[in-house]
């Protein structure tokens, strides 16, 4: 060992322990190495060494016992201390051989990982029992780096999908699909979840162009209905429309709240015109002169809460004054239900069921009494206005057809010939031939419509309308030479008068709007009947 430290011949065991350490002579580089670092080595201990061996023989004498001792003594701390040296140092380079080791096996592992998740085999470069760790290290280190890239994109895009359908799915209170997904993706997954992306972006875009939609819907009602949001979620829709999250509850919330907005609407309307009916029916019997009514209306539109007040307080006001004009309104109600039960052709026995109408007291029962008999009145009229229109055109058409039987009998009509009659007459009598069943048929439709609905007959002068148009036939069919008839006759009868009325000569019962319509054959075109008002 000392031989070897020092530089002297090397012995037998100096050689096999070169050997072992895998010193030889074809190392020639390595050992010239090794033999530098020895002769520096022996250098500076033996010039050291003599500086200790001098001061002892001066100290002890060259020959005594104490600088034998101290000769000893310094072999055996040099021995320690070179042992131990060369144990630090054999261990940090052991270390140093481990930590490369470990990175090597470290790449290796994550190797196989990109390989399987790749999907893909990685080239190394080729190495042998000869080539240094750190080579292959590097080898290894530098064919993973493409791949490295390669996940660390794939990963990066993970994660920005993965915050944009968190902002999505949070927008629209749907819960995250791919939140959860941590392992690198392929090509094939990311393409998945941007289609993901892209659904949610047009669900989104489809959500928001409703809400738009649906919020003007909001604002137009309020406005019109003159409210103003109270509830929370009122104001959360008509507030910054960025602030509103689209979910699917929420939009559902949005069309409950438009549904009671329009049933409110719906509500208000209907209201605005049962008063303006009944306003236009008080100011008719106070005699309200037209400037004011104008006025009044004009600035009273739509049909808002303020505007609904103003016509409430309208209301009140004529009611009151109908008070201070009992007698006046009784007459007034007599002779508007009177008009109504000559329109709807009541006979004499259903005027007698109107007991209120025949008494002659004037006070304020009587006369609320008798305006909700106008209102039934009224309503029987508006709601059976398709029947009395049918019934008039048919009776035109009955009428025309006994007429066009009497000339067909009179010899005379062949040598009157002018103008092309006789055409027109046959062109006439298809017409009717034609018409008459298509407009009896409705008729008869309605009439039993109306009788099943109420379970009881349509009168007509107390008579079953669908009896006196059966009997007409009959007659038509015993009478082989049939005369004309007047309509008071055939279908109306004698007029019953009532106490207060004035009779008057005969007139056809058309809505108000069809007065001056012409004769000629029609369509019942019930959408556009005029009502009583």
């Amino acid at each position: 060992m000392s031989a070897f430290l020092y530089g002297s011949p090397l012995t037998k065991d100096d050689s096999d322990l070169m050997k072992t350490t895998g010193i030889n002579s074809s190392m020639s580089s390595d050992a010239n190495g090794i033999k530098l670092i020895l002769d520096e080595l022996y250098v500076y201990s033996k010039k050291e060494i003599l500086k200790v061996k001098q001061n002892l023989d001066d100290i002890y004498g060259a020959n005594s016992d104490e600088k034998k001792n101290g000769m000893n003594q310094l072999r055996e701390h040099f021995k320690l201390h070179v042992a131990t040296f060369f144990d630090e140092v054999v261990l940090e380079s052991d270390k140093d051989k481990n930590n490369v080791i470990k990175d090597i096996e470290e790449l290796l592992s994550e190797k196989e990982v990109l390989e399987r998740e790749l999907k893909m085999h990685i080239n190394i470069d080729e190495q042998n029992d000869s080539t240094p760790l750190i080579d292959v290290q590097i080898a290894i280190d530098k064919a993973l780096k493409n791949c490295r890239q390669i996940k660390l994109d794939r990963m990066t895009e993970l994660n920005r999908l993965q915050e944009e359908e968190k902002q999505l799915c949070k927008l629209l209170d749907i819960k995250p699909k791919y939140a959860d997904f941590k392992e690198m993706p392929t090509p094939v997954q990311l393409e998945t979840i941007n289609h993901h992306i892209t659904d949610l972006h047009n669900t989104q875009i489809k959500r928001q162009a409703t809400f738009l939609e649906q919020r003007a819907k909001v604002e137009i009602l309020f406005t019109t209905l003159g409210e103003i949001p109270i509830l929370h979620f009122d104001k959360l829709v008509l507030g910054n429309p960025d602030l509103f999250q689209l979910s699917k509850s929420n939009l559902d919330e949005l069309q409950k709240l438009i549904k009671r907005l329009e049933n409110q609407a719906e509500n208000q309307k209907s209201m605005a015109t049962e008063l303006r009916t009944k306003l236009n029916t008080l100011w008719n019997r106070l005699l309200v002169n037209v400037t004011y009514r104008e006025r009044f209306v004009s600035t009273k539109l739509g049909y808002d809460k303020s505007v609904i007040n103003e016509l409430k307080k309208e209301v009140e006001r004529c009611e009151t004054l109908k008070k201070e004009n009992v007698k006046q309104f009784i007459e007034k109600l007599r002779a508007e239900l009177n008009d109504l039960w000559d329109r709807c052709h009541f006979g004499e026995h259903q005027r007698k069921q109107c007991h209120i109408y025949y008494k002659n007291e004037c006070t304020e029962d009587v006369m609320d009494l008798l305006d909700i008999e106008v209102d039934n009145a009224r309503k029987f009229y508006n709601e059976n206005q398709s029947i009395f229109y049918l019934m008039e055109e048919r009776e035109d058409l009955w009428q025309k057809m006994i007429v066009m039987k009497e000339h067909a009998n009179d010899p005379a009509r062949l040598w009157q010939n002018r103008g092309g009659q006789l055409l027109k007459e046959e062109k006439e009598r298809k017409t009717i031939q034609k018409e008459l069943p298509r407009v009896e048929k409705e008729l008869k439709h309605l009439l039993q419509t109306y009788e099943q609905r109420e379970g009881k007959p349509f009168l007509f002068n107390d008579n079953r309308l669908l009896d006196i148009i059966d009997n007409q036939w009959n007659e038509m069919r015993n009478n082989k030479k049939p005369i004309q008839q007047t309509k008071s006759k055939i279908l109306i009868g004698v007029r019953p008068q009532t106490p207060q009325t004035v009779t008057r000569s005969k007139r056809k019962i058309v809505p108000a709007s069809s007065s001056n319509q012409s004769s000629k054959v029609r369509k019942v075109d019930t959408d556009h009947k005029a009502r009583v008002t």
